[in-house]
């Protein structure tokens, strides 16, 4: 065959090329760009439903692929001429069927977004928004809304779907996205920026779905969520969801499904992981809390909620390692009506360190230099708190306690953290702590503790007492209160009540011989000298007024077989000095008279010998000196 030479095939290569290369000439001539800018204008408005406008004509370009671009594109809601448009992009590009382009039709198979900037009121209700306005466009995507709403409207519960015609959507990539819209209830505004994903719609009646990234609050955040039921979903109904967030603050992921209509709800199952809550909670700027550390927090719950509320059943989470079970149910913010977020409910745990949990919900001192550092209430109106807690065993610093139950409260201005009872100290005990912001007062603190049958050496050792007291159980009561700016000095401006009252035991490292001896003869003796005698005692009994950090004795007494010690004068509570006198009554045996006295004659006076003496130093190194007057 003559035409398979060489020199006849390439003469037919050739043509071919000039034919290939005639058509590429040919295409921008062939292809209209006024149809394209129309085609892509009426395909927008038939997603969303928005009107569109494009102020620049569309670039066309044939190599690699056949695609198409308009340049500065605004898409607007026609039912809200006023305000900022919906979205402002510099640019959008869709991949073009060639084959259909040159029969005069225009088919997408892709479009990307580059540098939108999207304005909503309300994330929920502008997706709701759209689907209303879908609803009232003209085209397929319009005819396929308005059909499925009918099917909401024959039968809310379970609509029949079967009968809904599915249309093409197709696919969208966003590129460096951004999104601005008001915080639902409370209208702060927000803003997602770097979004970069793609949205993906093959058929109205299938799944929709969308992957991608976006910079939230300064955290690079992965986005995975889909949709079953999209179509259902954007017409008014509700359609099973799928949502998984990826943060280094957070980690979330919610299986239900929900509605976004006017009565917009949500139900299913919620996980949650976050290395510290307290980041968390800042970086979602739900609440301000307190400077304290909150730390890792997991969360699986089954959840249920609408727009203004969320509650959290058969709830299992860990804080700290502490884990727990129970229910929660949280208010967002209100700032229409100034009501704070609000959480409420109750938790159960097996074990339980109270601080860590605690000190999330109001400033606790922590022995650091932040300590010194004014102590924040801005938590206080920001917070509606109801939480109860019970748990098998807890600590509380260096305490040890079992069989729990208290509360925390954050509510008009006001914490109160309340220990209604408690195993502690061998025995039961009872307290509350408050922080308040009053208006007159400035901020205000107020401490309470009751013990019942505890153990003095327990006590002792939390007063900062050392070591020395083994007596029997006793009572102890306490109660502070006073303005209050920082821990570190707070217990300046204290005002308050101590009691202690304790049954028979010892105190070590005390010869009451040897003391009173030195109290007669020496000049001044540490009461911290070594020895290995001790002072038995029968009662110990103890009130003292505490004003402005110095606690003055209303009553001190030791009682034992040989007498009575009797302290009076004061001790400051922040340098621990003391300004004691003591005396010791020994009783005296009087001789008995050599004749009866009649019946009817009065008792003898007891007759006491009183060795009296003085208290300095500081309460963890006293000394004594003799008080020369006797």
């Amino acid at each position: 065959m003559s035409w398979l030479r060489p020199r006849n095939l390439l003469a037919t290569i050739l043509v071919l090329a000039l034919i290939a290369g005639g058509i590429l000439v040919a295409l921008p001539s062939l292809v209209s760009t006024d149809l394209i800018r129309a085609r892509l204008v009426q395909e927008i408005s038939n997603w969303t439903g928005y009107g569109v406008e494009a102020k620049q004509a569309p670039h066309i370009s044939f190599f690699p692929t056949f695609t198409a671009s308009m340049g500065d594109v605004t898409i607007r809601n026609p039912w809200a001429s006023d305000g900022a448009p919906f979205m402002q992009a510099e640019r959008i590009e869709v991949d073009l069927s060639l084959v259909s382009a040159l029969m005069g039709k225009i088919e997408f198979t892709e479009t990307k977004i580059v540098r939108p900037r999207f304005v909503l009121d309300e994330p929920i209700k502008s997706l709701s928004d759209i689907g209303e306005a879908l609803a009232k466009s003209d085209g397929r995507i319009g005819d396929v809304m308005r059909e499925a709403k009918a099917a909401i409207v024959a039968n809310p519960a379970k609509p029949d779907m079967s009968a809904v015609s599915s249309q093409p959507f197709g696919r969208v990539r966003l590129e460096d996205a951004m999104v601005t819209f008001k915080r639902p209830i409370n209208g702060a505004e927000e803003q997602i920026s770097s979004i970069s994903g793609v949205f993906d719609w093959p058929q109205t009646s299938g799944v929709a779905s969308f992957q991608g990234k976006a910079i939230w609050h300064g955290e690079e955040t992965e986005i995975d969520s889909s949709a079953s039921k999209a179509l259902l979903l954007l017409a008014g109904g509700a359609s099973p969801m799928q949502i998984n967030l990826s943060s280094t603050p957070l980690t979330l992921s919610f299986n239900g499904s929900a509605n976004i209509a006017k009565d917009r709800f949500f139900e299913g199952t919620l996980s949650l992981t976050s290395p510290s809550l307290r980041r968390t909670l800042e970086w979602s700027r739900m609440a301000e809390i307190p400077a304290a550390p909150i730390g890792s927090f997991t969360l699986d719950a089954s959840v249920t909620g609408s727009s203004t509320r969320v509650k959290l059943d058969s709830l299992t989470a860990t804080l700290n390692d502490n884990p727990a079970k129970g229910v929660i149910e949280v208010t967002l913010d209100n700032a229409a009506n100034g009501t704070p977020l609000g959480i409420n409910g109750t938790l159960a745990f097996e074990t339980l360190d109270l601080r860590s949990v605690f000190s999330g919900i109001m400033p606790l001192p922590d022995g650091t230099a932040g300590s010194d550092s004014v102590i924040s209430t801005a938590f206080l109106k920001q917070l509606n708190l109801d939480l109860r807690v019970s748990t098998q065993k807890a600590t509380a610093g260096n305490v040890s306690l079992s069989n729990v139950a208290a509360t925390a409260q954050v509510r008009n201005g006001r914490a109160i953290f309340d220990i209604g009872d408690a195993t502690a100290f061998d025995g039961s005990i009872a307290g509350s702590f408050q922080l308040a912001d009053e208006p007159e007062a400035g901020t205000t603190g107020e401490l309470r503790l009751n013990g019942t049958d505890v153990n003095s050496a327990s006590i002792a050792s939390l007063l900062g007492l050392g070591n020395r007291f083994e007596l029997g159980k006793g009572t102890v009561s306490l109660v502070l209160k006073g303005p209050i700016k920082r821990w570190s000095t707070a217990l300046n401006s204290a005002k308050g009540t101590l009691s202690m009252r304790f049954g028979n035991g010892q105190i070590r490292s005390i010869d009451l011989n040897r003391l009173l001896s030195k109290a007669k003869t020496d000049r001044f003796f540490s009461l911290n000298e070594k020895t290995d005698a001790w002072l038995a005692l029968d009662r110990l009994e103890l009130k003292a007024n505490i004003m402005d950090g110095v606690a003055a004795l209303e009553t001190a007494q030791i009682q034992n077989k040989l007498g009575t010690l009797t302290f009076a004068g004061i001790v400051t509570l922040m340098s621990k000095s003391l300004a004691l006198t003591g005396d010791f009554a020994a009783p005296v045996t009087v001789p008995a008279p050599a004749e009866a006295a009649p019946a009817d004659a009065p008792k003898p006076e007891p007759v006491f010998n009183h060795t009296r003496f003085f208290i300095g130093g500081s309460w963890d190194n006293p000394f004594i000196s003799p008080i020369i007057s006797q």
